[in-house]
């Protein structure tokens, strides 16, 4: 049995605790996370449209649809070896914050992208 990494409450939307993650998507990430041996704390997952909005995501967020994250990352270290598990999972949208790194699972958006925020 694979392991689950994230909590039910970590996945939904902050603001009305509804959505999730797609479970392909879910399941990535926990590779990801067995892979990497460090924690992945999400800071955002599922965004209702309201929430989205209130936080100035874009209106084409794969938030909305459960195919994104943000884990809280603030250290270079870190931040490589989350990055080259994510990678090597084949999860290959990231997007580079300060303090978070995002990566969605999202078809309908061009791969194989890094963006900085």
């Amino acid at each position: 049995m694979k392991k689950n990494y994230f909590e039910r409450s970590e996945e939904w939307c902050s603001c009305c605790h509804k959505g999730g993650l797609v479970p392909a998507f879910r399941d990535k990430l926990n590779e990801a996370r067995e892979i990497a041996g460090v924690p992945f704390i999400l800071t955002s997952a599922f965004r209702c449209s309201a929430h989205n909005e209130e936080v100035g995501g874009s209106p084409t967020s794969s938030h909305l649809h459960g195919l994104a994250v943000d884990i809280k990352c603030e250290d270079g270290r870190k931040r490589f070896i989350i990055v080259e598990a994510l990678r090597s999972v084949g999860l290959n949208r990231i997007g580079f914050g300060k303090n978070f790194i995002h990566v969605d699972m999202d078809g309908q958006k061009p791969q194989n992208v890094y963006w900085v925020y």
